[in-house]
């Protein structure tokens, strides 16, 4: 059995915060889409604009990047703003 890789115990570790813009009328299907996603809270959100803090972590850039590109595809998701990335390098 493969040992799960956590911050911890990963090389690097990546973690990301966005804003997205969402259509109020779809703001809970939106919120379960992203809960869906490996590493990934919904620390705030306003329900009346439709608008969500979400932070996304991996240990992999690009399964990270990947993760946010498919936030855009979620059902009435309207945009997507990375407003901070922060790398960790475990020694």
């Amino acid at each position: 059995m493969t040992e799960q890789i956590t911050m911890e115990n990963a090389k690097d570790w990546h973690v990301c915060g966005l804003v997205i813009q969402g259509n109020p009328k779809k703001l809970e299907a939106i919120q379960t889409a992203l809960l869906a996603i490996p590493n990934t809270d919904i620390p705030a959100l306003d329900a009346q604009t439709g608008k969500l803090v979400v932070v996304m972590q991996s240990h992999d850039q690009h399964l990270l990047h990947q993760q946010m590109e498919a936030t855009r595809e979620i059902d009435g998701v309207i945009d997507v703003s990375l407003v901070y990335h922060q790398q960790d390098e475990n020694e």
